[in-house]
């Protein structure tokens, strides 16, 4: 269920395991445009998209805004498609950059990439163009006898077995005619279909089954676009093709980032040469304005470092300001059901775990799972047995995931927290300094002030250390684990530095 990265890349998997894969789709990625366009006509449609649906992407309404395909989670999609890679570079303008030469990021005030002791690759292209070339590529790489696509059909319903606790199929409605139902019967069901999937409610209904969540409402909103870049006059800001300034609660609630989306030749003497993906964002409810690029510099030059206004006030307009405001974090702890959870039945990507997108991992934690699946199929457990194992397993990647969106979100001022525990129960919690406030004040848990702690003075420590900024960047990429971070070399440095801070120690050592 559910045809984007998480779908594809799961199907591409599981295709070595059954004979016929079905992959349902809510909407008409089949169509001409998507599939036939050359370069640059999907590159005109993407600088004219005004709204997803208007060339068949409805369901993913965060479709235009800037996204990013972490290090492993381009390891993975280049590993599971062979061809993908050269032809995203040779035939559709992508780019890969260099985090030593073409690469500034800052998180609060701390300039990150300064003494990296190794060189950092960003593989940078748009999602609409990498959705499409990848939909592309898994036609070619398999046939409809192996995978199959059913498009413009919506899931309404699972088909179960209460009897031995098990998912059988699911029912559809084709959205060209509402009166057909269709209904799929299939060995093993996976779930596919983002952060506003029916599985919670579908779960409670066939199975009485009340899946654990906690979401985090921190106010993150997006004015994203596309320009091509001119030349500032400045040879240092010209040189850093992938750059930004995180979002930092609670004193750096604005940012800002630009990625590469294409290569271009061009005529003009002051081009350098690249389209590029914007995005001006904020946590804490500070939105930008989309109304005028005009006002929107101004923005930019009142809350952000001056750089970036340089950048964007010399960058030539491609497409609208299209704004978006519905992001959260959301955790379903489908690990803590156990083996009340149903046979032949999973959840992958955004539809298990979703993440305030400002950190740039909804995309790779998908192909993570798929790829974890793909290693439990392989591992020979018997079919009943894989959803439980699975969900342990998922439940790992999605908290390494999750731990590092929520640790500086529960820093903003005017969080909104909802739990719902295993009986149904929900609370809401918020900060506010409202006291006639109907919300109790979420209290922030032991751990996560620890993690706080730590994350502060590790990235204090990161400006002034190549070898922990570069652990850290692999860990930002999703190739190593958060806990690496953790190891006594700089566990001893980070205790250190905040230690001599604290007591006021640094004229006497410095």
């Amino acid at each position: 269920m559910g045809g984007s990265f998480g779908g594809m890349t799961t199907a591409a998997y599981l295709s070595k395991y059954f004979k016929h894969i079905t992959i349902i789709e809510n909407d008409d990625v089949l169509n001409e445009i998507l599939m036939k366009s050359t370069d640059k006509e999907l590159l005109d449609y993407r600088c004219n998209l005004k709204c997803s649906s208007s060339i068949g992407r409805g369901s993913v309404t965060q479709n235009y805004q800037i996204h990013v395909l972490q290090g492993e989670g381009s390891k993975i999609l280049f590993e599971l498609f062979p061809n993908l890679k050269n032809k995203l570079l040779n035939e559709y303008g992508a780019r890969i950059c260099s985090l030593k030469n073409n690469f500034r990021f800052v998180i609060g005030d701390v300039l990150l990439n300064k003494y990296l002791t190794e060189d950092l690759y960003w593989f940078c292209i748009d999602r609409f163009t990498l959705e499409t070339i990848l939909r592309r590529e898994l036609c070619l790489q398999y046939n409809q006898q192996q995978i199959q696509w059913i498009s413009n059909t919506k899931v309404i319903q699972l088909i179960v077995n209460q009897s031995n606790n098990s998912v059988l199929g699911v029912k559809c409605r084709s959205k060209l005619n509402s009166h057909t139902q269709l209904d799929f019967y299939a060995d093993f069901i996976v779930d596919c279909t983002g952060r506003y999937s029916s599985s919670t409610k579908w779960l409670k209904q066939h199975f009485n089954l009340i899946i654990p969540t906690e979401q985090l409402h921190v106010g993150t909103g997006y004015v994203s676009f596309v320009g091509e870049r001119l030349k500032t006059g400045n040879s240092l800001l010209d040189s850093i093709h992938v750059g930004g300034n995180a979002a930092h609660a609670p004193n750096h609630n604005k940012g800002f980032l630009t990625t590469p989306i294409r290569q271009i030749k061009s005529s003009d003497p002051n081009s350098l040469g690249l389209i590029s993906n914007f995005a001006v964002y904020c946590i804490n409810s500070e939105y930008p304005p989309n109304d005028s690029y005009e006002n929107l510099l101004e923005w930019v030059k009142e809350y952000l470092p001056i750089d970036y206004y340089l950048i964007l006030k010399s960058t030539k307009l491609l497409s609208p300001l299209l704004p978006y405001r519905r992001a959260f974090d959301e955790r379903k702890y489908v690990e803590l059901l156990g083996r009340k959870w149903p046979q032949n039945y999973i959840l992958v990507g955004d539809s298990m775990c979703v993440f305030n997108p400002k950190n740039g991992q909804g995309m790779t934690h998908a192909c993570r799972q798929a790829q974890q699946l793909n290693e439990i199929f392989k591992e020979k457990y018997q079919l009943k047995y894989i959803s439980f194992i699975y969900n342990r397993r998922a439940a790992s990647i999605s908290e390494e995931c999750w731990l590092g969106s929520i640790t500086n979100d529960w820093a903003v001022p005017t969080l909104k927290l909802i739990i719902t525990d295993k009986y149904g129960q929900t609370k809401t919690y918020k900060r506010s300094q409202d006291s006639t406030s109907i919300y109790p004040q979420p209290k922030t848990p032991l751990f996560m002030e620890f993690l706080q702690w730590y994350t502060y003075w590790l990235i204090k420590c990161a400006a002034q250390s190549g070898e922990l900024t570069t652990a850290f960047i692999h860990v930002v990429f999703q190739e190593k684990s958060p806990y690496s971070l953790l190891q006594p070399k700089f566990f001893f440095k980070i205790l250190y530095s905040s230690l001599r801070h604290y007591f006021n120690l640094t004229k006497f050592f410095d």
